[in-house]
């Protein structure tokens, strides 16, 4: 096969588009078995340049292709929400990239294989900001943190899994609390006046 043509393997895969010795170069659209499709780019029977791949789960990349794989700079909108945009190697997330999640927090930093590692900037939708070292998607060593001014009910819990239970007011702690430790077990109870602790 040479020029524009549709081919069906029969098991549900089809391609329209352009081939070079019987082999998908050019431009052209796979629906695959499983629903998912690719539309874009070809060269020597895989995908490689610039394409769009729809999963049949909704899911959504558009960008750069290498031999096959999601190699370069590229676009994922997940169904569920979230959006990643940035830098990918053989699939996954790799280099600098943003993460927006459908609830409004926002990565922004370096990436190795799919989790934040390096230096980054976590924002969350409550205004708190998190900046420093990344390691396997999780904040590693010395962090700045910007908080938002608190008010009312607040949940706080430190890398170490300590949590903070009570109320703020005017961006101080006020009112009665709880703190527990990484098991749930509580450490110390009392009541915060503008900011002073006092235990029972």
């Amino acid at each position: 096969k040479n020029g524009n043509g549709f081919f069906d393997w029969g098991d549900g895969t089809t391609y329209d588009g352009n081939w070079v010795d019987n082999q998908r170069s050019g431009k052209g659209t796979n629906r695959y078995a499983d629903g998912d499709v690719y539309i874009g780019d070809w060269k020597d029977d895989i995908q490689d340049g610039k394409g769009i791949y729809k999963f049949r789960n909704g899911d959504v990349y558009e960008g750069d292709y290498i031999q096959g794989e999601r190699t370069g700079e590229g676009i994922f909108r997940y169904a569920k929400g979230d959006k990643y945009t940035g830098q990918f190697k053989d699939g996954l997330r790799n280099g600098q990239g943003t993460f927006v999640w459908k609830n409004g927090d926002m990565y922004v930093g370096n990436w190795k294989d799919d989790l934040q590692n390096g230096h980054g900037k976590l924002s969350k939708k409550t205004g708190d900001i998190f900046e420093g070292e990344f390691r396997n998607g999780q904040v590693d060593g010395e962090v700045i943190i910007h908080y938002a001014k608190r008010e009312g009910a607040c949940i706080e819990e430190t890398k170490e899994g300590k949590r903070f239970e009570g109320t703020y007011r005017n961006d101080q702690r006020d009112g009665k609390f709880v703190e527990k430790d990484r098991n749930g077990q509580v450490t110390a109870r009392g009541t915060y006046e503008n900011g002073k602790r006092f235990e029972d």
